[in-house]
């Protein structure tokens, strides 16, 4: 759990060293709590920078924070790994996967009910390999709302699904998103590569990115 580490790293046998001995264990204990929960620490900071006007907006996805604090706890450890292999800070890549499944209300099913764990909406083409699973989506064509049944990729986990996605993330049509510090502009770079047919989804990303349910949950 998060703050847990300064309880671990103090070793029983303390109880029984000298004061500056104490002294230094507990040091060596929070530097260490304070590393591993650095990175969340410094993306909790930049939602609250990031935020400004756009708590204002009504249309900004909302949850119970508790319910965005389980999907964010989730999620943390992988999406700080597709972090690391794309630049891009991990609650970005929460974010995106909170607007693909509602806050994990809506993920893609299997036919047997289970979870695909495809928590970014990629569909399965051509060069797919792995299991797959036929559901509806919404498509967008001259502006317009249609229905459809698409095929779409199946994980066998959370991580693999963040693996892959970081992957896509890292193919040439995206690479204008690779290393994008800037919610609203990493937002607005998917949907110029054509992530989403949907003309307002860089918006609906970004406010996920930029409002109060993802900043709460980062600060929990």
């Amino acid at each position: 759990s998060l703050g847990g580490g300064l309880q671990e790293a103090v070793s029983p046998m303390s109880a029984l060293a000298s004061p500056e001995v104490m002294r230094q264990a507990l040091l060596l204990a929070r530097e260490k709590a304070s590393a591993k929960d650095g990175a969340r620490a410094a993306a909790a900071a930049a939602a609250n920078a990031a935020a400004g006007a756009v708590d204002s907006a009504a249309t900004a996805p909302q949850m119970p924070a508790n319910n965005g604090r389980e999907f964010v706890n989730r999620l943390w450890p992988h999406a700080v790994e597709a972090s690391q292999a794309t630049g891009v800070p991990p609650h970005f890549l929460i974010a995106h996967a909170a607007l693909e499944t509602g806050w994990g209300k809506s993920e893609i099913r299997r036919a047997d009910g289970g979870t695909s764990y495809n928590l970014f909406g990629i569909k399965a083409g051509k060069s797919w390999r792995g299991p797959t699973v036929n559901a509806t989506t919404t498509e967008y064509e001259n502006g317009r709302a249609e229905t459809v049944e698409e095929k779409f990729r199946v994980y066998s986990s959370y991580a693999e699904a963040f693996r892959d996605y970081a992957n896509l993330l890292q193919r040439p049509r995206f690479s204008g998103a690779l290393g994008r510090q800037d919610g609203t502009e990493f937002a607005r770079s998917l949907q110029q590569a054509g992530y989403a047919t949907d003309p307002m989804y860089a918006d609906k990303l970004g406010r996920i990115i930029n409002g109060p349910t993802l900043r709460q949950a980062l600060q929990g």
